[in-house]
């Protein structure tokens, strides 16, 4: 899991937001995450999710497996 890299789609369902906030959050440094082409959908890092998750109280069982 460690590797894992989420969409905003995958990465909004775990925080229970739609996707259009997690592109919000990492467009603006929220929220650590890429683009993997200019007009591409951003990805999310697991550890990076992770971290964003602790800090801001959300359950961490939510992205476990």
């Amino acid at each position: 899991m460690k590797n894992r890299v989420f969409t905003t789609g995958e990465a909004a369902k775990i925080c229970g937001v739609s996707p259009d906030t997690v592109a919000r959050w990492v467009d603006a440094g929220h929220l650590q995450g890429y683009r993997p082409s200019p007009d591409g959908d951003r990805r999310i890092p697991c550890d990076h999710l992770k971290h964003f998750m602790e800090v801001r109280g959300i359950p961490l069982e939510r992205i476990e497996p």
